[in-house]
């Protein structure tokens, strides 16, 4: 009897202590974009209280699933993904205007195409293949971000996450999948998401990994052997096993083509599937809020069935405080230790130089922090001379910093560029650039281009020399030529025209330079042109049967300051322009009417200048719609008068704030003195798609003499309307164009696709 008892007591005392707590592991499947999805799921799941103990993904799923691990809560990383940089990290692309210091993009023009060519290597390797779409570089500095400083927490284990983790990879080596659960955690995601002739593979030991989707895109059963969940909740983003149509773009197609069949059932009595076939292509993150709200959807559609076998909740304190002490044992991510290998010794300098890794004392390491480690490194890789391979980062704990380790690799150092511009008017270019650089110790590069077109062709060809002294310093020296002739063509006026004139000039000169950046942006210049330049014009002679003709053989001097965060080269949208300088011009006038076979005349010209020019575009609070530019363009010379009166404006300075003003020559825009200044409202219609009006106004002073035989005055005004789209190759753009508003002579319509590149001046102004 007090056996039975007892033991009814015993049951009543285990009836009494809570039962054991289940475990819920979350897997996530792969799908590229369509994996945001995923976000949203740990959103609701989260919001409702189940735990979430383990997780495992592959691909995408591979690196939402990292994130949570590394402790990112769902709402961070949809903050991350709604700032858009996950689109800049799968771009491939490293924006020289973001990273690259300006003063290493004075004297680069933009062109429809650019191919390289390695004249060093034998005749059948001289032009490389790319080995994949998209260069790696961008996102494997995202995964060394969110990831090194867990990877130290943990120690490499991924047990010891937040919550233990695994992913899984795909090694061709060996025909098989690889479970990844310890080392590095950025590598092994890496390895997890390296779409097969998208991203390059990562090599580990003997292995040869792809993304973890060709063999296994949904990861639940190594999850269910590692971790022995109670439960797993499985979040599917793909219809699964399903052939490519003719309707997927050629990634899709080719990454379709290289998946086996993966397991998509889960254990029914022990499982809830979050499941939606996402319509969106593999690198198409366009619709990213979208995507993590259907994930969000799904989640609490099944929710009722997910409660139903999970008797434990969990409230948001839980999470928060998880969060906070596993990311109290992350170390920021500080470096002092840089290995920059893979390259010749000089070359190695040059990067540690740039990059700006070691202090002044010779073999003493300068501690930098992430971003500025980045954007040092971007700043180099920007230029496209070298390429960088998946960097190894290690924290020291007895340091307590990190060491950055890395291989780069060159990229061919000769090149060819193409591009110009298509136009309705008679503004057409041809360009054609060639440019070998040699970077050893300094960077060292010569190269030409020339453009061709009906009215005006013009070229250089001429060499730069990049080092690093106390800051970076470049050496420019170049022979210049151009040839602007006026006297025929159509313009693209649609009216009468009145203040254009025909006209025609020449020049030829030499310049030298020497820069130092004052800032990322911004640029100090020193510069020295010599050369001459010819005019010819008509004669006052009624009836003459040539040109009259003046030549100026000059030196000049021109010291400037300028700085630029300009979104585009032409037509842009954002950011501004500003230039300062001073200028010192001497030279001789030379005079040769139509009926003389020589000069009749030799006279001393010289004069001192200055100009301010600024250009800035304005976003508008609260309207993402509309935003407005602003221009300014000022000058002031001491210009002096030429033997003739047509010699002398057309060496004065132009006010030319649009494009067409710079393809007309207009005597009413030249002044050596005058204040101008521009309104721009821009109304965005699509994506990289604008309209744009354009206001201008210019005040000068008074003449005592006009070639186009009306009375001289003081203002001048332009107005311009234009529709603007930026495609990959360059600016597509019709505008229609008025000049003077007193009457409805003056105008002009033009299309123009490309780039429509301007020579500088050998007089500067």
């Amino acid at each position: 009897m007090l056996r039975k008892i007892g033991s009814f007591v015993g049951m009543l005392l285990l009836a009494a202590l809570p039962a054991a707590a289940q475990k819920v592991g979350v897997v996530m499947s792969g799908g590229g974009a369509k994996g945001l999805y995923h976000i949203g799921v740990l959103e609701a799941l989260e919001e409702n209280g189940v735990p979430i103990d383990y997780v495992a993904g592959t691909s995408m799923g591979s690196i939402i699933a990292a994130m949570y691990a590394a402790g990112y809560s769902p709402a961070e990383m949809r903050a991350i993904v709604n700032s858009g940089v996950v689109k800049e990290w799968v771009s491939g692309r490293i924006d020289p205007n973001k990273y690259m210091a300006y003063y290493r993009q004075v004297g680069s023009n933009p062109a429809f195409l650019s191919l390289r060519i390695d004249v060093e290597s034998p005749s059948g390797k001289r032009l490389r293949v790319p080995r994949n779409l998209i260069s790696s570089t961008q996102i494997d500095m995202a995964l060394t971000e969110l990831f090194a400083p867990a990877t130290a927490a943990a120690d490499g284990d991924f047990d010891r996450l937040m919550v233990p983790f695994l992913c899984v990879a795909s090694d061709l080596n060996h025909r098989g999948p690889v479970v990844l659960r310890e080392g590095d955690l950025s590598e092994a995601v890496r390895s997890s998401m390296s779409i097969p002739l998208v991203f390059k593979p990562m090599v580990k030991d003997s292995m040869l990994l792809y993304d973890g989707g060709i063999y296994d895109n949904f990861p639940w059963k190594p999850l269910d052997e590692d971790f022995r969940p109670d439960l797993i909740v499985g979040s599917i983003c793909t219809e699964g096993n399903t052939p490519p149509s003719e309707e997927s773009n050629i990634m899709d197609q080719a990454f379709m083509l290289a998946m086996h069949d993966t397991d998509y059932t889960l254990p029914e009595e022990r499982s809830v599937t979050i499941r939606r076939a996402v319509g969106v292509n593999m690198l198409d993150f366009d619709q990213a809020e979208a995507i993590m709200n259907a994930g969000y959807e799904d989640a609490v559609a099944v929710m009722p069935q997910l409660l139903e076998k999970v008797a434990e909740r969990r409230d948001s304190a839980y999470y928060a405080g998880r969060r906070e002490a596993f990311r109290a044992k992350c170390p920021p991510l500080v470096f002092d230790d840089y290995k920059l290998e893979g390259l010749k010794r000089a070359q190695r300098e040059y990067i540690r130089d740039f990059v700006q890794v070691d202090r002044r004392t010779p073999g003493i390491q300068r501690p930098m922090g992430f971003e500025e480690l980045k954007d040092n490194l971007f700043e180099v890789l920007a230029g496209g001379d070298f390429t960088m391979d998946f960097p190894t980062v290690r924290y020291d704990s007895v340091r307590e910093r990190y060491s950055f380790e890395a291989k780069f690799g060159t990229r061919p150092n000769f090149k060819i560029i193409l591009g110009g511009n298509i136009s309705s008017t008679a503004f057409n270019q041809a360009y054609i650039g060639i440019n070998y650089k040699n970077i050893g110790r300094v960077a060292q590069q010569l190269g030409a281009n020339l453009y061709l077109g009906p009215i005006y062709t013009w070229g250089a060809i001429g060499g730069r020399t990049d080092f690093y002294a106390w800051k970076p310093i470049f050496l420019d020296y170049s022979y210049n030529f151009a040839v602007r002739n006026f006297r025929h063509g159509y313009f693209g006026n649609v009216t009468k025209v009145r203040n254009a004139q025909q006209v025609k000039n020449s020049e030829s000169f030499f310049s030298t330079g020497v820069g130092m950046p004052l800032t990322h942006r911004s640029l100090l210049t020193l510069r020295a042109n010599a050369g001459h330049i010819n005019y010819r014009y008509d004669s006052d002679v009624l009836f003459a049967d040539d040109t009259d003709h003046s030549r100026f053989s000059f030196f000049g001097l021109r010291a400037g300051v300028a700085r630029n965060t300009l979104d585009k080269f032409l037509y842009p949208r954002r950011g501004s322009e500003l230039h300062l300088s001073a200028i010192y011009v001497a030279g001789r006038d030379k005079y040769q009417p139509y009926d003389a076979k020589d000069f009749v005349s030799r006279e001393t010209r010289q004069w001192f200048g200055g100009r301010f020019s600024w250009d800035k575009f304005f976003d508008v609070p609260g309207v993402s719609w509309f935003s407005f530019g602003l221009n300014v363009d000022a000058v002031w010379t001491n210009h002096p008068r030429f033997r003739t009166e047509s010699a002398t404006l057309m060496s004065m300075p132009d006010y030319a704030p649009v494009p067409h003003a710079r393809m007309i020559y207009m005597p009413d825009f030249r002044g050596k003195r005058f204040a101008a200044w521009g309104l721009m409202p821009t109304f965005d219609l699509l994506p990289n798609c604008f309209f744009r009006t354009g206001f201008y106004t210019m005040f000068r002073e008074k003449r005592d003499f006009n070639p186009l035989k009306n009375p001289d005055e003081r203002w001048h005004y332009i107005a311009e309307a234009s529709l603007v789209y930026h495609t990959p190759i360059g600016p597509v753009s019709l505008a229609l164009t008025k000049y003077d508003l007193k009457n409805w002579r003056n105008m002009y319509l033009t299309f123009n696709f490309g780039y429509a590149i301007f020579a500088p001046k050998g007089t500067f102004y």
